[in-house]
């Protein structure tokens, strides 16, 4: 008798070992599939993982949304390409009539090859190496719309690098 108990004894320990192990196993998977639980502007997304909660920059400035761009070969003058760049920014260009006569003169400019390709930057700064520096850009938020105006100091041939 002696030597069946012996025997016993691993045979109910190896399924203790079997049953702790399975009940260990679900209750890590059920810890798993829990939503992330938010506290203080973080959530949990996991069981180590806190993520914090709050729109990026790109969707609380749209236009600050940092992109590698390739102008197409069909645009061909300077004020074609704020309207292709802006088509999905959730912004479009203002209406010509509210536009000076000089930005519609810049806007008439062939694009030049140099403006056709740009590493990852933000849209708000594509734009500006479009339009150069006699122009800034002028943001309407309300409308999410797009213009630009002449810069004061850019009648000064000092200021945009010209010389005496």
């Amino acid at each position: 008798m002696v030597s069946l108990q012996h025997h016993r004894v691993p045979h109910l320990l190896t399924i203790l070992l079997c049953w702790s192990g399975l009940v260990i196993f679900s209750n890590s998977a059920l810890a798993g599939q829990q939503l992330s639980s938010v506290v203080d502007s973080h959530a949990q997304v996991g069981r180590y993982s806190v993520i914090a909660v709050r729109p990026t920059a790109g969707q609380q400035d749209l236009l600050s949304v940092a992109r590698a761009i390739t102008i197409p070969s069909n645009i061909k003058r300077v004020g074609d390409a704020p309207d292709w760049l802006l088509h999905d920014s959730g912004y479009r260009l203002a209406d010509d009539a509210v536009l000076s006569e000089e930005v519609v003169a810049m806007f008439d400019l062939p694009l030049p090859a140099a403006h056709r390709q740009f590493e990852p930057m933000p849209l708000n700064a594509v734009l500006g190496q479009m339009v150069g520096p006699a122009f800034r850009i002028v943001e309407d938020t309300v409308h999410r719309l797009i213009a630009f105006e002449r810069c004061k100091d850019a009648s000064d041939p000092m200021s945009i690098g010209g010389t005496q």
